[in-house]
């Protein structure tokens, strides 16, 4: 069992290249990275090596699995030719040459989490775009894999595969099979994997993480792709017998704004039979909270509740853990586009559960407000980070306005001092970033995602100095690496498939988070200080020794 207060003993990173010309390269075992100590928000203070460190609480980050159906008439995939055209940056990715074996690849995450890390952990979280589609067939995948107990089929009941892009051969898709001289291989040296297709259908039993799981709302969970209102024509289209596999016209010069009117409008071109699924339907956000409300894990609901199902609403406060408030936000806006915001009813409902969990807190004037409520330490998880808050978009889904972005929100977190930690997906890259206010401020951190380069999940403990005269957290975040080999083997057996994902995703040219994905060490492996009230300090220690063990942490250089 790994020790799960200690940095992983070693990372992966480019080895020898595969193929002639050094394009496609192989994953080796690197060197482990260190905790890097960062004091952006308390330039004056610091953890001296060799003091103890009081665990509060610990919880484990996973964002953006996109786990697809690829079988879909609803996918964009056909567009994958036109990326980097310019004016159709929103479009994409509209495809990922490791997608065959990506369930694979989720499944070794949630198995290494379950072995490695569940015993000391309070929850996981997934940020968001948790499915592709918003299709209920690939919720179903979901709950599966994060439940367990479950025989889960890759190929999501179609038994004739050939619709599937992989077994497209010497076009623009990557195709394992030797057969194949495609663009992928003929590129960018991608390797030939006989018998990949085949070893990458075979359903497999799920393991489940074992541990309490909590959920939130990205836009590839509700909407079209991931960008506009569903409709009718829609829901016809994705759950009928005609998979598109063309544009069949000119490229409009705005697809996005083409898109957003009618999410049928780039699918009318060539198409191949296939059959209809009704299991395809593109799911509703309140058949996608109930779903969460019937999994039967813990804890119920997965932070989700009656009261969303009775309100339409898919955003939650979760108190489980002693002296922490996590609020999870929905940042997606109905009304379409990939970016973020927020309504006016749920900044109203974020102002209120701030108060009930400050004694004092700065009003909208700049005054004091004193309000007599007990002090917890907030965490906000939401899909989209502040840098993507900024979605205006107008039209027929557009609700709950007006909407609210990050300029707003990052001034209103600064009037509540408790606020020390913002977690979010969306960008598919790893990020630390100081939201500095006078006195302190709270750390923004963006996890890289599940269905790219680097396929990291990250953890992130709360440590308290062991005095009573502390006046800052230590919030400690550690990469975490599914258990498969650097290499993938020749049994292709589900770790090979986790590894084949892995090293796909580092050669894949078109990633969403940029040749940068993984981040500097500085955003990985950090222990991040970050000042707090002494009334908060307070409240942890009293909370810490009402609900703990005597463990501590020793400090690490």
């Amino acid at each position: 069992m790994t020790d799960h207060n200690r940095t992983p003993d070693h990372t992966f990173v480019p080895g020898p290249a595969l193929d002639a010309g050094l394009r496609y390269r192989s994953l080796v075992h690197g060197p482990a990275e260190p905790q890097l100590p960062r004091t952006d928000l308390a330039p004056d203070r610091e953890v001296e090596p060799g003091a103890n460190l009081v665990p509060l609480m610990r919880f484990v980050h996973l964002t953006d699995f996109q786990l697809a159906d690829p079988y879909s008439p609803g996918r964009l995939t056909f567009l994958h030719p036109l990326a980097g055209r310019p004016g159709w940056e929103s479009m994409f990715p509209a495809y990922r040459p490791q997608e065959p074996v990506a369930l694979q690849a989720f499944e070794a995450t949630i198995r290494t989490l379950r072995e490695q890390t569940g015993s000391g952990a309070d929850f996981v979280i997934s940020t968001g775009d948790n499915i592709d589609s918003a299709q209920a067939n690939e919720l179903d995948a979901l709950l599966a894999l994060l439940d367990g107990g479950s025989e889960l089929d890759p190929n999501f009941g179609v038994t004739e595969p050939k619709s599937h892009p992989a077994h497209t051969v010497s076009g623009e898709f990557y195709n394992p099979e030797p057969d194949s001289r495609d663009a992928y291989k003929r590129d960018h040296g991608f390797p030939d994997v006989p018998g990949l297709l085949a070893a990458a259908a075979r359903p497999f039993h799920t393991r489940g993480l074992g541990i309490p799981w909590l959920g939130c709302f990205g836009n590839h969970d509700c909407l079209a792709q991931g960008r506009a209102p569903v409709t009718p024509e829609f829901q016809a289209l994705v759950t009928g017998d005609r998979q598109p596999v063309e544009l069949g016209m000119e490229p409009p010069a705005d697809p996005m704004g083409r898109y957003l009117a009618d999410p049928t409008a780039l699918s009318q071109g060539p198409a191949v039979p296939i059959r209809a699924r009704e299991d395809r339907r593109v799911i509703s956000p309140a058949e996608y909270v109930r779903a969460h409300l019937d999994s039967p894990t813990e804890p119920r609901g997965h932070g989700f509740t009656e009261q969303n199902l009775a309100e339409g609403t898919t955003y939650y406060a979760y108190d489980a853990v002693p002296g922490v408030r996590m609020i999870v936000l929905d940042t997606t806006h109905p009304a379409g586009h990939v970016t973020g915001s927020i309504g006016a009813r749920q900044r109203d409902w974020l102002i209120e559960r701030l108060v009930e969990v400050h004694s004092s807190y700065t009003g909208a004037e700049g005054e004091t407000v004193r309000t007599g409520n007990p002090d917890r330490v907030v965490i906000v998880a939401s899909h989209h980070g502040l840098t993507m808050l900024d979605n205006s978009t107008t039209g027929s889904g557009a609700a709950d306005e007006p909407r609210y972005h990050a300029a707003d929100l990052m001034a209103l977190l600064h009037r509540f001092e408790n606020a020390v930690l913002w977690i979010a997906g969306h960008e598919h890259r790893n990020s630390v970033t100081p939201q500095v206010r006078a006195g302190g401020g709270f750390w923004h951190v963006i996890t890289s995602g599940l269905c790219e380069w680097p396929c990291q999940s990250r953890s992130l403990e709360f440590l308290l100095p062991d005095t009573n005269s502390s006046d800052h957290l230590v919030i400690r975040s550690t990469m975490l690496d599914h258990a498969a080999p650097a290499r993938p083997g020749a049994t292709l057996d589900l770790w090979d498939l986790a590894a084949l994902h892995r090293e796909l995703a580092y050669n894949e040219p078109t990633r969403v988070g940029g040749p940068n994905s993984a981040g500097k060490p500085s955003d990985r492996n950090v222990d991040l200080l970050v000042p707090i009230r002494p009334a908060l300090a307070a409240a942890l220690r009293t909370a810490h020794s009402q609900n703990s063990s005597d463990r501590v942490v020793p400090v690490t250089q």
